[in-house]
């Protein structure tokens, strides 16, 4: 096109030179299809890759804050338990044992 407008000898030898770089990046690319077509498969598996990662930390996060709240309740129970064993020495006894305390 370059040489089509200004129709000089320098016109023609840069068109020349640029439908060269054309057709040996074309040649380039037919060869090394076999390359292009791995790499474009491993981007798709790093792709899945990464989403897997995310579902796996989100799963996780979930499952921290589940056993979190469950040790929570856990604590809680054992701390109503530890109250209750304080409060039951202060009661008589079962059975025919009298509190000689009182």
């Amino acid at each position: 096109m370059l040489s089509g407008i200004l129709r000089s000898d320098k016109a023609i030898e840069v068109n020349i030179s640029i439908m060269r770089a054309f057709v040996q990046m074309r040649q380039f690319l037919l060869q090394n299809r076999e390359i292009i077509f791995s790499i474009e498969e491993l981007r798709q598996r790093l792709n899945q890759l990464e989403q897997s990662g995310e579902e796996t930390l989100a799963a996780i996060n979930d499952l921290s804050e589940d056993n979190r709240m469950e040790f929570d309740d856990i604590y809680i129970a054992l701390a109503e338990m530890a109250n209750r064993k304080n409060d039951s020495a202060k009661r008589n006894p079962i059975g025919f044992i009298k509190n000689t305390e009182q």
